[in-house]
């Protein structure tokens, strides 16, 4: 730790370590009440896991809801995340919880009345609607609008980007369509929109969606409002004086800068999803190789805190989410949304179902995690037959396209029997059959009486509404049969730095520490370890950042 009686480089209220969502809220939250705020990043782009992400965020009972007519209210909002964080613990205390319910709202409203444009993501259903009380149909996922890049000037160049198909400038909704290849009318609609996107883009105007959408208009806002931030600027140390921390030591341009922040230190660089010592020692997983998180995702902002006597919790947790790789270790595909169309399973490596293939892509990791303690289920297997293949995408392959080196590579398993297939894949034929053989069932009732598939709202999400009775259940009877392997990759950890209902960091103790702040997938998250619905990680990440941003320069 570095010796605060050293003289000062710069100056500002309030330092914030991290470029994502949370840190912009909080910066325009610390200009609200005419103080200074500063934002250092490690990498040379601005926008960290949010600008690469979905780029929704879950507020309950937020404003743009209510407007689209939606039956909400804090009441539901509590009795779902409840039910969905389950048990109170460290980081997800009932006064965390209250302050993530009352605190959301205020949060969206305040960044509206900054210029922020959101859009709801109305239909894109709670994860768990059905299964617990409270949960909404219409969903309470919020994107930020359709925003064109060029918007940012000369500030361009300096926004981090993701790449190929995520760029594309479709909503999550209307990727939900898209992969439906054309099968309904809605979908053909949303090709030709998506399309017409598409051309602007050539002839220059460069419409996003998606995380490129939100962290964008947060980026623009924060350059109206000249909001200081420092690129490729990693924070090397914190500097503490009589138990607060009163400043940060940022390596910048080759030197050590000091930087004193008058009222606060605000953590929000995200977690160790990236360094594989930290995930030996505490995650499920103990390597990086499944993760998809941001390539800066790599703990050392925790390890100083950590240093400090900050708390710890939940660091075996990680958004988890089921993927399969390619041969040479790169994502084939890493959503759920393969997985809750018909013609499709999921199975042990014994040749048994054990999950709802259509639930929450981190209930579904958990159910790996808990079925491999009795049967191998790390990696499972993702089997579908001809008909999924002919009709919808599977990653990176388009419909009716299954690219021949998935199969001479070893990657993909295809075979014209189940039988075959089971021994390709080293799975016990007859139990395989008998687990299809009971699944078609299922699928010709439109009743999956087992887990679920189909039936709750989420899951028809991705399911194709052609196919009936039921628009997650189709048989597999048809060949060619096809089986990849499904792992528990992450987009990020979600334990870390235990913080109180005010964002600040806890020592072993219980107690505050001074001057110290933090947010996002730093801290152990207030939803536990559960996903209750679309952008509840980046919710946690701006709500918390703004009560931060009040608590250390308004005293409240």
């Amino acid at each position: 730790m570095t010796k605060a009686s050293l003289p000062w480089d710069h100056e500002v209220d309030l330092v914030i370590v991290g470029s994502g969502a949370g840190a912009v809220t909080a910066a325009l939250r610390a200009r609200k009440w005419g103080k200074t705020a500063l934002i250092v990043e490690k990498a040379e782009f601005f926008g960290g896991s949010t600008a690469l992400s979905g780029g929704v965020t879950w507020i309950p009972n937020a404003a743009p809801l209510l407007r689209a007519g939606a039956d909400d209210s804090i009441e539901k909002g509590r009795a779902y995340l409840d039910a969905c964080a389950g048990p109170y613990a460290a980081g997800t205390t009932r006064e965390r919880r209250e302050a993530y319910l009352s605190k959301g709202p205020e949060m969206i409203s305040f960044l509206e009345s900054e210029g922020m444009e959101f859009a709801y993501l109305d239909g894109f259903s709670d994860y768990h609607e059905g299964e617990y009380p409270g949960g909404l149909a219409r969903g309470r996922s919020l994107g930020g609008k359709l925003f064109a890049l060029n918007r940012l000037g000369d500030w361009l160049p300096k926004m981090r980007r993701a790449s190929g198909i995520q760029e594309i400038p479709a909503t999550v909704p209307e990727i939900g369509q898209l992969v439906l290849s054309g099968r309904t009318w809605k979908s053909r609609i949303t090709f030709v929109k998506v399309g017409w996107r598409m051309i602007q883009r050539k002839l220059g105007r460069l419409l996003v969606a998606a995380g490129a959408s939100l962290q964008g208009r947060l980026f623009l806002l924060a350059k109206n409002a000249g909001q200081e931030i420092w690129l490729g600027s990693p924070l090397t140390d914190l500097i503490r004086e009589d138990g607060r921390v009163v400043g940060v030591v940022v390596r910048q341009n080759g030197r050590d800068v000091r930087v004193r922040a008058r009222y606060g230190v605000l953590l929000d660089a995200g977690g160790f999803a990236r360094n594989p010592d930290m995930r030996a020692n505490m995650s499920r997983v103990p390597h990086s190789r499944w993760t998809v998180a941001n390539e800066g995702d790599t703990g050392e902002v925790m390890q100083m805190a950590t240093g400090l006597g900050a708390d710890t919790a939940m660091t075996q947790e990680a958004w988890w989410i089921p993927a399969s790789f390619l041969p040479d270790g790169s994502i084939s595909w890493h959503n759920p949304i393969d997985m809750g169309k018909p013609h499709a399973i999921v199975v042990d490596q014994g040749g048994s179902r054990y999950v709802n293939e259509s639930t929450s892509y981190v209930t579904v990791g958990l159910a790996m995690f808990e079925r491999d303690k009795t049967v191998p289920a790390v990696p499972s297997w993702f089997i579908v037959e001809s008909r999924h293949r002919d009709r919808y995408r599977m990653g990176i392959a388009p419909a009716g396209k299954t690219p021949e080196d998935w199969i001479t590579s070893g990657y993909m398993k295809r075979a014209d029997t189940i039988d075959d297939l089971a021994r390709q894949c080293d799975i016990p034929p007859e139990q395989l059959r008998k687990t299809v053989d009971r699944f078609n069932g299922f699928a010709e009732a439109g009743h999956d009486a087992d887990f679920g598939k189909g039936e709750s709202a989420y899951n028809r999400v991705w399911g194709d509404p052609t196919n009936k009775p039921n628009p997650s259940l189709g048989k597999i009877e048809i060949g060619p049969f096809y089986a990849v392997k499904v792992f528990p990759a992450d987009v990020g950890t979600c334990g870390g730095l235990v913080a109180d209902e005010y964002a600040r960091v806890l020592d072993k103790a219980g107690q505050p520490i001074p001057g110290l702040y933090a947010a996002g997938n730093i801290t152990a998250s207030v939803m536990g370890p559960s996903y209750p619905g679309a952008g509840a990680s980046i919710g946690a990440s701006m709500v918390f950042s703004y009560i931060a941003a009040d608590h250390a320069l308004r005293g409240s």
